[in-house]
């Protein structure tokens, strides 16, 4: 009995759209792009510098998601194991030789907007009288079609290299 509940508990894990996620190499000006939607980064500033006598570089990285599809994509809120936390993320971009120096990242995520529907319910006012209201309840997430979401982060890797970036695609189903 213990085993079936652990092999259930694993299965569910397993599940989870985190662990469904599959790392992908990715280079500067030249975006991964899947299911119509590109993935990619550009380094927007870089500098040489000096930490406690050891030399570093630090760089600024601008990370985004384009959609082109010719659709809108639709996230609609799923529950998880873990919660219904990051349901909006789209990517997580890791720099794979950031020292995480300086409190500077090694990674950081891209998220979809949330979207809203209108609800409309008949309730008393403050006089008794029903009144029809609308209501905007958040229905899920979503990336237009030609719509891009950036974020941006610093990272510090050794002397003489260059940000070695992988992207993690949550993958989207198809509606």
């Amino acid at each position: 009995m213990k085993q079936l509940i652990a092999s259930c508990l694993l299965l569910a894990i397993l599940h989870n759209p985190l662990f469904a996620q599959q790392a992908q190499d990715i280079q500067a000006g030249q975006p991964v792009q899947l299911n119509g939607l590109d993935y990619g980064y550009e380094i927007n500033n870089e500098r040489r510098l000096d930490i406690s006598g050891e030399i570093f570089m630090r760089y600024e990285i601008s990370i985004y998601v384009s959609n082109k599809s010719s659709c809108t994509k639709l996230f609609l809120p799923k529950q998880t194991l873990l919660g219904q936390e990051d349901l909006n993320q789209l990517a997580f971009f890791d720099c794979v030789n950031a020292t995480g120096k300086r409190l500077t990242s090694r990674g950081a995520k891209i998220m979809a907007r949330p979207f809203s529907v209108p609800y409309q319910q008949r309730i008393k006012n403050a006089e008794g009288k029903e009144v029809n209201t609308t209501t905007y309840v958040q229905a899920g997430h979503m990336l237009r079609n030609g719509e891009t979401v950036s974020n941006t982060f610093v990272a510090i890797v050794p002397d003489g290299e260059k940000p070695i970036m992988k992207v993690r695609i949550r993958e989207i189903p198809e509606l």
